[in-house]
């Protein structure tokens, strides 16, 4: 491999390859077994670059002489195993070996890497192509998708029992931003490729991503007049295809009308079946990639459908939680100035960290009134949608939020994908307290391993006076303090990369990290999870770390 050679495609006039995906990631993930497939799917060529770096290893091995790797080449047919590496036009055997145990060194010469990289793109020439391997996407800066798998440590290690190589001289991946992170922890192999095939022919532009927003409307004519005209201009700025699905839900005033006045598909219910019944009604007409469920008092902000869809374009099995914050009564603009109340999960948040990934029990903040969830997760994670048992007030959406955590979801607290909540009454009655707990008890039942949630009773009893952030922190546990000893604070602008930096951090034994970032990216919670896999980085906006750290600025 002489890295000076120039390409094959560049000699022959054919130009740079037409289109390109990356496939890296943990060892362990099935990345080659995954771009073989997707590739196979697309009908494109597909190599990988540590078949490469494994040649490198056993011909050094072999000759004795580490100039010789300039002899390799990648094979000119495909066959059904992909591309195997030739020296001097001889097959390479025992690449998965012993001779190949020190592939990862070969990785770390910046000459064979040259040389690799070369090599990679002579090969794919001017064809579409799968290219799977150690720094896939830096050969291929303006590859059309750019995949980082991972799964966690558990399972990684279940591959491994199972007798499927977890390639330990391979160096780790480094996770960049613009990276898609695809968890296959609970997707199938035939799964992830049919989703990733999806993934591709989007970012190709073949078709577009759509989005569902799903509102459940009991007498909500004067609501829905205030919420259509901010969806639909939401709407118009998003690249997507939006549709706003409306349902009656036995109204007895002209909601119904108001809602097809305004755009929406209209779906009436006759008789009430509660907030279950009517998002699951809803679901039954949403044809969006992405359901949004939204409750029917909510003004969005114009960024709104686009943010969601963004964040579900930066990592698979992601449940997005927006923001809300409370307008006073009266008050029917958001902009008129006014500070708006935020509602009690930012002020969790800002304690325990803006990745919900650090709680025990994420899924107890993904309230209804503004979170989405991808069709295909949700169709196999909770395929019987919100659970109509649940009646009255509250815990049906965290109920569903449960089973998705259960089919390792991925949360992402976003204050960008927000909506201000009308004014209501939202005393807590001795009636609407006693739904909530028959609620809860449908949900013990349920699942018993969630009776945990009892700890809240407390902070909802309308009788007694008692701070909810405390009652919270005896139900999830958490970190006790932003200033714990032993945590390692990095703090980043807003326009720089911090992943790297916090696999390097846990690679050097960090215990517990601090991400501060001053350019309040929701997608990092999901990102660092993928980074550090079950350690829990914690993610706080600068002015959220400087209002919590004794020492403003550290790090």
């Amino acid at each position: 491999m002489r890295p000076a050679e120039p390409p094959v495609a560049d000699r022959a006039g054919n130009g740079p390859p037409a289109s390109v995906v990356t496939v890296d990631g943990a060892a362990g993930t099935g990345r080659t077994a995954v771009a073989a497939a997707l590739a196979a799917r697309l009908g494109w060529r597909w190599c990988s670059i540590d078949e490469l770096y494994r040649a490198c290893a056993v011909v050094c091995r072999r000759t004795g002489d580490r100039a010789s790797v300039d002899d390799i080449r990648f094979g000119a047919d495909r066959t059904s195993g992909g591309p195997r590496p030739t020296y001097r036009g001889q097959r390479i055997d025992g690449l998965h070996g012993p001779d190949a145990a020190d592939a990862g060194s070969f990785a770390d010469d910046p000459r064979v890497r040259a040389a690799v990289a070369a090599e990679v793109r002579r090969f794919v020439g001017s064809h579409d192509a799968v290219v799977e391997g150690l720094g896939a996407g830096q050969v291929f800066p303006r590859a059309v998708l750019r995949l980082h798998l991972w799964a966690s440590p558990a399972r990684r290690a279940r591959r491994h029992r199972a007798g499927l190589e977890l390639d330990a001289p391979r160096p780790e991946a480094p996770l960049r931003l613009g990276t898609v992170a695809w968890n296959r922890g609970s997707w199938s192999s035939h799964d992830t490729v049919s989703r990733l095939r999806d993934r591709v022919n989007v970012a190709l532009g073949r078709r577009r991503r759509s989005v569902s927003v799903v509102i459940p409307a009991r007498c909500s004519r004067d609501a829905l007049g205030l919420v259509l005209p901010r969806l639909a201009a939401a709407a118009a700025g998003c690249d997507s295809e939006v549709q706003i699905v409306v349902v009656d839900d036995g109204s007895t005033d002209d909601t119904a009308a108001v809602a097809a006045a305004g755009g929406a598909r209209v779906v009436s219910l006759g008789a009430s079946r509660g907030r279950s019944g009517a998002r699951n009604a809803g679901l039954q007409v949403a044809t969006g990639d992405v359901v949004v469920f939204l409750d029917s008092d909510m003004l969005v902000e114009p960024d709104f459908f686009a943010e969601h869809l963004r964040l579900h374009e930066v990592a698979n099995d992601t449940v997005v939680v927006g923001g809300r914050r409370h307008l006073p009564p009266g008050v029917t603009d958001p902009a008129d100035g006014r500070v708006l109340r935020r509602d009690s999960r930012e002020a969790l948040l800002d304690v325990y960290s803006y990745n919900m990934a650090c709680l025990a029990h994420p899924w107890s903040l993904a309230y209804g009134c503004n979170v989405s969830v991808d069709r295909w997760f949700l169709e196999r994670a909770a395929p019987t949608g919100f659970d109509e048992s649940f009646v009255g007030w509250g815990l049906e959406d965290q109920e569903l939020a449960y089973r998705l955590a259960g089919h390792g979801a991925r949360w992402a607290y976003s204050r960008a994908a927000s909506g201000a909540h009308l004014h209501h009454d939202r005393t807590m009655t001795a009636e609407r307290f006693a739904g909530w707990k028959a609620n809860l008890r449908r949900f013990v039942d349920t699942h018993e391993e969630a009776s945990a949630l009892e700890r809240l009773v407390p902070g909802m009893d309308p009788s007694r006076a008692v701070d909810y952030v405390d009652v919270y922190r005896g139900f999830d546990g958490g970190p006790a303090t932003a200033d714990e000893a032993g945590l390692l604070v990095v703090r980043v602008p807003g326009s720089d990369d911090p992943l790297p930096a916090v696999q390097d951090a846990v690679a050097n034994g960090a215990g517990a990290v601090a991400l501060v970032d001053e350019g309040d990216r929701a997608e990092l919670a999901v990102l660092a999870e993928a980074a550090a896999p079950g350690r829990g980085v914690r993610l706080y906006g600068g002015a959220d770390w400087d209002r919590l750290s004794p020492h403003p600025g550290a790090g």
